[in-house]
């Protein structure tokens, strides 16, 4: 009885000791996951570019593409999300803060996501972009492409198809159907499929200048083309006359 007395307690206050221990010892709770935009927090906005030319009266800004635009300012930074769009008789430079730039042509509206590694350029419902970027997609009537390079991108009219020309490098068609277009070709697409044969097609360069005539990259081009050498003067070589060696008499 007397050692059962003694030990009661000892085994109580082990007891105890352990119970008070084991918190300290339990991992801990792992950190609570971020909220996505969906249940309420605001996604993350980045700047992606900063306009870098201005051509015309008709430039807008829409912050956030909430349908509210204002005229848009030389050097103004753009954010993921925005939607940039000209009216008639303007045109717009945007430099892309990662290299590259892409100019879009009066009465053009799209808009610019960061997408991964890729940027996303988002032609809405008309015009025409020229795009100077080693990695880029861009998204149109219900068509996705990746571009590797110089490309031309117009609506055509009514909505009617995209026509994609390659300039430089390379583009890939992603959706509706995979195809590449190299560079001197063209492709035309809707968000049903790819027209004509579903392949690319070869054009002559003056499909390819009309593709990008309305742009400063032709416009510099074609200043910085240096002028056609003449051909090296040669004087003429003397004729002399032919000596006239007399027959002898037969």
């Amino acid at each position: 009885m007397t050692l059962n007395r003694i030990l009661y307690p000892s085994s109580r206050f082990g007891l105890v000791l352990l119970l008070a221990l084991l918190p300290a010892c339990a991992p801990l709770p792992p950190a609570p996951a971020p909220v996505p935009a969906s249940q309420g927090q605001a996604p993350v906005l980045r700047p992606v570019g900063r306009i870098t030319f201005i051509e015309g009266p008709n430039a807008f800004v829409d912050r956030g593409n909430h349908g509210a635009g204002q005229p848009a300012q030389l050097g103004q930074a753009l954010l993921a999300g925005d939607r940039f769009y000209t009216g008639p008789g303007t045109r717009m430079k945007i430099d892309f803060w990662n290299g590259g730039y892409i100019e879009i042509d009066e009465n053009t509206d799209p808009s610019l996501f960061q997408d991964l590694n890729c940027l996303v350029v988002s032609l809405f419902r008309s015009g025409r972009i020229f795009i100077d970027k080693s990695n880029a997609c861009v998204e149109s009537l219900g068509t996705k492409s990746q571009q590797f390079s110089k490309v031309a991108y117009s609506v055509m009219p009514a909505g009617a198809y995209l026509q994609i020309t390659v300039v430089e490098g390379e583009a890939r068609t992603l959706e509706p159907a995979p195809a590449t277009v190299p560079a001197g070709w063209r492709i035309d697409l809707t968000g049903r499929g790819l027209l004509g044969d579903g392949r690319a097609y070869r054009v002559p360069e003056e499909a390819i200048r009309q593709s990008i005539g309305w742009t400063q990259y032709y416009r510099n081009r074609i200043r910085s083309t240096p002028a056609p050498e003449f051909p090296p003067f040669r004087f003429p070589r003397p004729q002399y006359p032919t000596p006239q060696v007399p027959r002898r008499p037969g």
